[in-house]
C-alpha cells in the first residue's frame, strides 16, 4: 500500500528537426545540440525561382542562384557559418554542427519574376538530455511504514520536463514524489522518473523494497548472547531520517562489546576459627 501526493498538470512539445513552410507565419523546427537541421522548402517549389536568400534574424547567411553554373550557384554569406551551411534538396538549407547561436527566426526569400515568397522558421536548439540521477529521503515512521522522498535531475535541465512513472501508469507531473510504503500490504514496486525535452527523453527506475530495506534493518532493536559470554547491546535509533545514497554501513549501529570474564582458579576459604587462630 502507497500513497501518493496528488499530481500537477504540465504541458510538453513533441520532438522534431525538419520542417517546411510556405507562408510568412513562422513554423517552429527544434534541433539538437551539435547535429544537423534541414530547413525544407514546402513542395511543390514554386517554378521560375530567379534566386533564394536565406536570412538569421534578418541577416542573409546563404544565396542561390538556380540558373547558374553548378559550382557557383550556392553561395555562403556568413563567414562563421562558411563550413557548417549546405544547399539540399530544391533550395532547401542543411545546417550541421548546431550551436545555441543558431537558434532563431529563419526565412528563405525567394524572387519569382516580379514578386516574392516566403518560408519563416523559428529554430529552437536542445541538448540531449543525459545523466539522470535520484535522489531519496527515507525514515520510518511509528506505524512502522516506510516513508520516501524522491527527487529527480537531470544535467541542464533548462527546457526539461521531468515527471515520475508510478504503478498503474499513474503519472505525477513533477520532479518530487513522496510515498508511504507498508511492506506488510505490499509487495516491491518501481517508480520511474521521466525526463523530457523536445528532442529527446531518459528514463530511471528506483525500488521501494530496496529503499527501504535499510532502514527497516537499521530501526530493529536486538540483544544476542554468543558463546564466550560475551553480549552484543545494539543501540537503535527510532525514526532516524536518512538521505540517499541509503546503504546499511556498520557505522549505521551504535554496537556496545562487554565481556564477562569468569575465573577459573579456585581459592580455600578460611573457616572462621582459623581467621581468629591467626590474630595476634
Amino acid at each position: 500500500m502507497f500513497w501518493l501526493l496528488p499530481p500537477l498538470a504540465l504541458v510538453f512539445s513533441s520532438p522534431g528537426n525538419t520542417a517546411s513552410q510556405d507562408s510568412s507565419k513562422p513554423l517552429t523546427v527544434n534541433g539538437v545540440l551539435g547535429e544537423a537541421v534541414t530547413l525544407s522548402l514546402k513542395p511543390p517549389v514554386p517554378t521560375g525561382i530567379q534566386s533564394t536568400t536565406w536570412l538569421h534574424d534578418g541577416n542573409s547567411i546563404a544565396f542561390i542562384l538556380p540558373k547558374a553554373a553548378p559550382d557557383s550557384h550556392f553561395f555562403v554569406t556568413d563567414p562563421e557559418r562558411k563550413d557548417r551551411l549546405q544547399l539540399a534538396e530544391n533550395y532547401s538549407l542543411r545546417l550541421s554542427n548546431l550551436t545555441a547561436a543558431d537558434a532563431g527566426h529563419y526565412c528563405a526569400q525567394m524572387t519569382i519574376q516580379t514578386s516574392r515568397e516566403f518560408s519563416c522558421y523559428t529554430l529552437q536548439v536542445f541538448r540531449r538530455l543525459r545523466n539522470i540521477q535520484t535522489a531519496s529521503h527515507t525514515w520510518l515512521s511509528e506505524t512502522g511504514t516506510c516513508e520516501i522522498h524522491l527527487t529527480c535531475f537531470v544535467e541542464n535541465s533548462k527546457d526539461t520536463f521531468v515527471r515520475w512513472q508510478v504503478v498503474g501508469n499513474t503519472s505525477v507531473n513533477e520532479a518530487n514524489l513522496t510515498i508511504s510504503w507498508d511492506s506488510r500490504n505490499s509487495g516491491e514496486q518501481e517508480f520511474t522518473c521521466i525526463a523530457e525535452n523536445p528532442v529527446s527523453n531518459i528514463s530511471l527506475s528506483v525500488s521501494t523494497q530496496r529503499l527501504c530495506e535499510a532502514e527497516t534493518i537499521r530501526n530493529i532493536d536486538y540483544v544476542s548472547v554468543s558463546p564466550g559470554n560475551t553480549v552484543y547491546a545494539h543501540v537503535t535509533h527510532p525514526n532516524r531520517q536518512t538521505s540517499s545514497p541509503t546503504l546499511v554501513k556498520s557505522s549505521d549501529f551504535s554496537t556496545i562489546y562487554s565481556t564477562v570474564h569468569q575465573s577459573k582458579e579456585s581459592k580455600p576459604i578460611s573457616s572462621r576459627t582459623t581467621a581468629l587462630n591467626n590474630v595476634i
